[in-house]
């Protein structure tokens, strides 16, 4: 009798918030790209500021999935970032000591063409995705 009531009271709860969620619906989905939710503490996309770059490797050397290569950009090496394989682990942040590579609290860019890369340390000031301009200065931010 007791397990016959616990269900009754369960299937009672459940249609109450039926009735709640009809009535006052307090849903966590967005409409994105329309809202965009504002994270606080979030692991965003690395920024690369080439001029306090010393070309030490130590961020190629350390990315466990190994996304991160160093290119040849006028006769110095400076590290480039593949989006596809990197896991925002920052661990390349955390050894750069002069600062080159830094947090960016953009998640969320999206391209309709796979095979496109941004490297966020270029000087790119503005990029228009569906409805979503990217604009990037000192941090990147997301403009409606």
């Amino acid at each position: 009798m007791k397990r016959e009531n616990s269900k009754l009271k369960g299937h009672v709860n459940a249609i109450l918030e039926a009735i709640k969620e009809i009535v006052k619906p307090s849903t966590i989905t967005i409409q994105y790209p329309k809202e965009i939710r504002e994270y606080e503490n979030i692991r965003g996309f690395i920024q690369i500021e080439y001029a306090l770059c010393l070309s030490c490797a130590r961020c190629a050397r350390i990315c466990p999935a190994n996304a991160i290569t160093m290119k040849k950009v006028s006769g110095r090496f400076y590290p480039s970032i593949d989006y596809g394989k990197c896991i925002f682990c920052h661990f390349c942040i955390d050894v750069c000591h002069t600062g080159a590579l830094r947090n960016t609290k953009t998640h969320d860019l999206a391209f309709d063409n796979p095979y496109i890369s941004i490297s966020l340390g270029e000087k790119i000031k503005s990029r228009k995705i569906k409805g979503v301009r990217y604009e990037f200065d000192d941090d990147v931010k997301v403009v409606r």
